[in-house]
C-alpha cells in the first residue's frame, strides 16, 4: 500500500472511533442530566417537573392534591432525586 492509502485509512478510522467515543460520551451524559431514570418513567416526569418547575425541594410535593398531576411515590421519588443532585 502506498502511504497516502495508510493515511487516508488511518483517519477514517480514528474519525471512527472519535464519533462512536462521541456518542457513547453522550448517551451516558444524558442519563445522568436526568438522575439517571429511563425516560418514560414516573422518576424521569418527577425529575423532569422538578428541573423544570421547582425552586426547592419543599415544592415537590405542593401539587400532589391536583389530579392532573398524576402525583404519585414513583413520581415524588424523581422530583427529590433532582435536588440531591442540584
Amino acid at each position: 500500500m502506498s502511504k497516502k492509502i495508510k493515511s487516508i485509512l488511518t483517519l477514517v478510522i480514528l474519525s471512527i472511533i472519535a464519533i462512536a467515543a462521541f456518542l457513547y460520551f453522550q448517551s451516558t451524559r444524558q442519563q445522568e442530566e436526568f438522575g439517571g431514570f429511563q425516560e418514560g418513567t414516573e422518576q424521569y416526569y418527577g425529575y423532569r417537573y422538578a428541573q423544570d418547575n421547582l425552586k426547592s425541594v419543599d415544592q415537590c410535593d405542593d401539587d400532589k392534591d391536583d389530579p392532573s398531576m398524576n402525583f404519585n411515590e414513583e413520581f415524588f421519588q424523581g422530583c427529590l432525586k433532582y435536588f440531591e443532585h442540584k
